[in-house]
């Protein structure tokens, strides 16, 4: 049975300090480094990746990610104040950019929709893993687990054998 717990209230204070972050800094506009994050994701972390370009769209993440912690936004009012969730939201958006370039850097093969230019090969299937990221403080733990094929091996079939395959669609 599952019992509820007392909220914890560190957690609860540095959450509240991380969202009202950007009332302690002048504020600007965050527009262009939404355009530069989605450039940066396009151009090193896109569909065609290669580790070069991954560090180097890592690094720019930092980057922008320094300068959004740097831009504030008008604190005249707290209700219904759009340019604290644009904030809030490109700081959300830049934290996911970060998790999904370093799993893409873990993964040294091709499957999907994630093509490695310098890892072309798909690997075995009966090898293939999942990566995992989990957070700690500011540190990002990126580890590979195995797929547990429990239901149906690569190779195998639950059709019946006297069943031809049908494509639906």
């Amino acid at each position: 049975m599952n019992t509820l717990r007392d909220p914890d209230e560190a957690v609860l204070e540095a959450e509240m300090m991380r969202a009202c972050h950007p009332f302690t800094k002048p504020a600007a506009a965050v527009a262009d480094l939404r355009k530069e994050l989605r450039q940066v994701m396009w151009d090193d972390v896109g569909v065609m990746r290669t580790q070069a370009g991954l560090h180097h769209g890592l690094a720019e993440l930092n980057n922008i990610g320094k300068q959004l912690d740097d831009t504030g936004v008008d604190d005249s009012t707290r209700a219904f104040n759009l340019t604290w969730h644009d904030w809030l939201n490109l700081r959300n958006l830049v934290d996911m950019s970060v998790v999904i370039t370093k799993a893409a850097l873990m993964r040294e093969n091709s499957r999907g929709a994630h093509f490695r230019e310098d890892y072309p090969e798909t690997g075995a299937l009966d090898q293939s893993y999942f990566t995992s990221v989990q957070q700690s403080g500011d540190d990002l733990k990126v580890t590979r687990e195995d797929v547990a094929f429990t239901i149906v091996k690569p190779g195998e079939t639950v059709l019946p054998a006297d069943e031809p395959e049908t494509l639906v669609g």
